[in-house]
């Protein structure tokens, strides 16, 4: 008769099965192997008003910008292509973007290298909801889930809304729905999670509202559960100081190695503003320098690696 020692060790040597044991020992040499990015500079994705194409731009500072390619643009998506934003998620670049001005579709790409790009449309809403502006999307690694989002018509006004996908395949206009209703227009949404809170930046209001970007906190992202907060409180606060109205587009980018986090805006009639931030509820604007004319940019960290792959396919300009 076994003592109850034995007994627990054979219990548990028939409970990790021979067959189980290699796989377990290649999944820790992975995860022991497996060096996490070191990034050394910024990316910026935009398009240009009167050139409604992918362009890049560098940065040391998340600041000063040196535009690629000699300022030519660096995708041609064959339609005007708007607002675009550029996310790793793992170790693929998925970039997404409007479909010109009255569009039902937007546009997904993935990419290794941020050079050679695959994709094309996915129509998100019906007909009648008329277009799909500014998509983005946030990847929650603990569903392995993309929550996608962008601003179409609503009762006559736009709103938010949204969609979910595991893979970008499959999605129909069906399974989208409004995310938050506030009753007025409503575009150009952007979320980062900060500690257990989600932070919103976008643009309520018409032209006419002449209301700047309004910031939203909820401790959930999905509508679905409880305690989801965007649009509860109307649009939030306006917490940028000195905005140059009207102004649209925010984006927020996270500084490499520092608890600091830029909030980019694209004024109407100027260049792009930004705001220094260490925890969202103190803001400090700051100069920037981008490309002349560019227009709805996002901004992604990279390391020194791709930056020199980029820079050997798209030459920096030179006066």
């Amino acid at each position: 008769m076994m003592n109850r020692r034995e007994s627990l060790k054979a219990l548990s040597l028939s409970i990790v099965s021979p067959a189980v044991i290699p796989n377990i020992a290649v999944a820790l040499a992975k995860n022991a192997t497996k060096k996490e990015p070191v990034y050394t500079a910024y990316l910026m994705a935009f398009f240009m008003e009167n050139d409604q194409k992918l362009y890049y731009a560098y940065s040391r500072n998340a600041q000063d910008w040196t535009a690629l390619n000699n300022r030519k643009f660096v995708l041609d998506a064959k339609v005007d292509l708007r607002d675009p934003y550029i996310a790793r998620v793992k170790d693929t670049f998925h970039l997404v973007h409007t479909h010109g001005w009255d569009h039902t579709d937007i546009f997904h790409w993935q990419s290794n290298d941020l050079i050679h790009w695959e994709g094309g449309p996915i129509q998100v809403v019906n007909d009648d909801k008329k277009r799909a502006w500014a998509p983005e999307f946030v990847f929650v690694e603990e569903e392995e889930l993309f929550y996608v989002f962008w601003a179409s018509l609503h009762n006559g006004y736009n709103a938010i809304h949204y969609i979910t996908t595991k893979d970008w395949k499959n999605i129909t206009p069906e399974k989208s729905a409004v995310y938050y209703d506030l009753g007025i227009d409503d575009i150009d949404l952007t979320i980062t999670k900060h500690k257990d809170l989600y932070y919103a930046f976008h643009k309520p209001g018409s032209l006419q509202d002449n209301m700047g970007i309004g910031m939203m906190i909820s401790p959930a992202l999905n509508p679905k559960k409880e305690g989801f907060a965007f649009g509860k409180k109307g649009s939030g606060a306006e917490p940028l100081p000195n905005m140059v109205k009207p102004i649209e587009g925010p984006e927020i980018v996270k500084l490499i190695n520092e608890n600091q986090w830029l909030i980019y805006a694209d004024p109407f009639f100027n260049n792009f503003m930004a705001w220094e931030t260490s925890d969202f509820m103190h803001f400090t604007k700051v100069p920037v320098s981008a490309p002349r004319g560019s227009k709805h940019c996002s901004i992604l960290p990279i390391t020194e690696q791709e930056l020199n792959l980029l820079l050997q396919q798209y030459p920096v300009w030179h006066p």
